[in-house]
């Protein structure tokens, strides 16, 4: 996707002047008015800067339109609460982004950011907080999500707000049940899952001299083959080669060393198995998430 340039230092300057000089009555021209703007904003910077909570807030917000923009069904991804909103009423907070997908929804989205620290830790937040932004939602006749980032599993997650758990003043979501409700797949994500391992076998040609192994155990290799397989079956559709060279190379699956063949002194073979590293997998479930 393309940004759209809008010469933030020459119109977002004046912007923030306008808005600031309502709040405190400065007028155009007047060199005090500018200067007490100018050490105004100076000093709220450096408050923004010396804060990692605002920070890391900014980041993640920043990082969510990269996501949803990498993934390649938004034909447009807006920051929603960046200038002047009017409205009839209060109670309407602006959430943060909106988005309009290729297939021609319009979606308003919260970016929030929840570092837990076990998987029973729940993200709360009030009621009064959810209906103003609602409400703004309704006033777009959009529907309102919110995009999490539960930043110590790396993880993105999409809910409606009828995905959150009911309190009496709050509602709250853990991550279990945000994975379990999780509507990425709207912004175009995908889990793959398959049968472990994965293998790529090189197979050489042992009819070729240079093949043989040195005392340094190192040979020249000619490659003559190259065949993969999932779970021991040979993978021979083109795509779904494509598919599996992919996984081995993006994937959170290791490879524990490269295993060679020498016949006769010759290097026939030699091959890469990724597998994942935990074990604890139920009997009953052989397939197993490739996490990115």
């Amino acid at each position: 996707m393309k940004r759209l340039n809008s010469d933030p230092e020459k119109f977002d300057a004046l912007e923030l002047y306008s808005k600031v000089s309502s709040d405190h009555g400065y007028k155009i021209g007047v060199d005090g008015d500018q200067k007490d703007f100018v050490e105004r904003v100076a000093k709220s910077l450096k408050n923004a800067l010396d804060s990692p909570t605002m920070i890391h807030g900014k980041r993640t917000d920043a990082m969510f339109a990269h996501v949803a923009g990498a993934m390649g069904t938004c034909d447009l991804i807006k920051q929603e609460d960046s200038g002047a909103s009017f409205v009839s009423s209060d109670g309407v907070a602006v959430p943060d982004y909106r988005i309009v997908t290729k297939s021609g929804k319009t979606l308003l989205i919260e970016v929030k950011n929840f570092r837990m620290r076990s998987l029973r830790d729940r993200y709360t937040m009030k009621k009064p907080y959810l209906a103003k932004l609602q409400r703004y939602a309704d006033i777009n006749k959009a529907p309102l999500k919110f995009a999490f980032y539960f930043s110590g599993v790396n993880q993105w997650i999409l809910l409606s707000p009828n995905s959150f758990i009911d309190g009496e003043k709050i509602v709250h979501i853990d991550f279990p049940h945000a994975m379990a409700r999780n509507e990425m797949a709207v912004l175009g994500d995908r889990m793959t899952c398959t049968l472990p391992p994965l293998t790529m076998t090189f197979e050489g040609d042992t009819d070729d001299e240079r093949s043989k192994v040195d005392a340094d155990g190192q040979a020249l290799f000619t490659i003559k083959q190259i065949s993969m397989t999932c779970d021991g079956n040979p993978i021979d559709e083109d795509v779904e080669q494509r598919i599996a060279f992919y996984l081995m190379r993006y994937g959170s699956w290791g490879s524990d060393g490269v295993p060679a063949e020498v016949v006769d002194g010759k290097l026939k073979l030699f091959q890469f198995t990724f597998s994942p590293e935990r074990g604890d997998e139920p009997d009953n479930q052989p397939f197993t998430l490739w996490e990115r």
